[in-house]
């Protein structure tokens, strides 16, 4: 399935109402313990999923109100790059259950972001979010059957799971690159770098690159990331071009470089040195003494 390079729209079953969240004076979405915040709605699991696995973002807009029915509404989230906006409504049962009740996801963004988004919200709920209680009555208040919607989920996930297989592949290339060039790098190493001690950091920044790729197959974006992470470090403690010195002996970059021998900095030219201070300017403290200072009341003045 080709997916659009804007936009992507979504239909999720809810199968919990909870938790409970406030909303301010200004429409934001709050926690239940925000102090002054009187009105309520119930975000549901599906909501609460997806605004964990959003990343760093305000505090939602709650565009449409919750009335008698608190699992009615409609939110929106989004940050620099990406704007998300759902909507909660009952399609079955009155919305008596929490079951009732289907979560519509527009997404707009980029095509990545959104990739990860689903890849991350179907983890998170440890089911599949397109699958439907009564898949008939699913089908026609989405207006999507049920295939057609479980093609663009699966799209979205597989695009996410290729992104971070792609992300654990570059990592691993360069590993391998920078192991294949390091006896070419050795005689313009700084003092201090050893061979054998990079081996050891390719070697770690490699196990890095399985250790993501068990993450993956977990379906652990979180911890692919974290892997990949630890093996750029230890990649950059590896290269002789980063110069890191946590490698090399000598202990401190920052301290050798403030280590400054006095013997070794010339100060003559820049020194005035006098042997002796000239005539007019020897004042002893007797002679000071001696003087008679005229003493200024100005206390009187205006």
């Amino acid at each position: 399935m080709e997916l659009d390079t804007l936009e992507s729209h979504l239909f999720a079953q809810v199968h919990s109402g909870d938790p409970e969240m406030k909303i301010d004076a200004d429409g934001r979405l709050r926690h239940a313990n925000f102090p002054g915040a009187e009105g309520s709605l119930y975000l549901g699991d599906v909501g609460d999923s997806l605004l964990r696995c959003f990343g760093a973002h305000e505090p939602p807009r709650v565009t449409e109100l919750p009335g008698f029915d608190q699992q009615r509404w409609m939110i929106v989230v989004s940050d620099l790059e990406m704007s998300v906006t759902i909507e909660s409504r009952s399609y079955w049962g009155f919305g008596l259950f929490s079951s009732c009740f289907l979560n519509s996801i527009q997404m707009t963004g980029p095509l990545n972001r959104r990739a990860r988004l689903a890849f991350d919200l179907c983890a998170a709920l440890g089911r599949n979010p397109w699958e439907a209680k009564w898949k008939g009555r699913f089908a026609k208040a989405t207006g999507v059957s049920t295939s057609d919607e479980k093609v663009t989920w699966e799209a979205l996930i597989e695009r996410g799971h290729s992104d971070l297989v792609d992300a654990i592949d570059a990592i691993r290339s360069k590993a391998q690159t920078l192991e294949r060039e390091l006896p070419t790098l050795t005689d313009d190493a700084p003092e201090g770098w050893k061979d054998d001690l990079a081996l050891e950091e390719i070697g770690a920044a490699l196990a890095e690159c399985d250790a993501a790729s068990d993450a993956l197959h977990d379906r652990s974006a979180t911890g692919v990331e974290r892997a990949l992470s630890r093996a750029e470090s230890h990649i950059i403690e590896a290269d002789p071009r980063t110069e890191v010195i946590a490698q090399h002996e000598g202990g401190d970059v920052l301290e050798d470089m403030a280590a400054v021998e006095v013997d070794d900095i010339d100060l003559t030219d820049t020194v005035l040195e006098l042997e002796e201070l000239p005539e007019e300017s020897k004042r002893t403290q007797e002679a000071i003494k001696d003087e008679d200072i005229p003493f200024v009341d100005l206390s009187e003045e205006e």
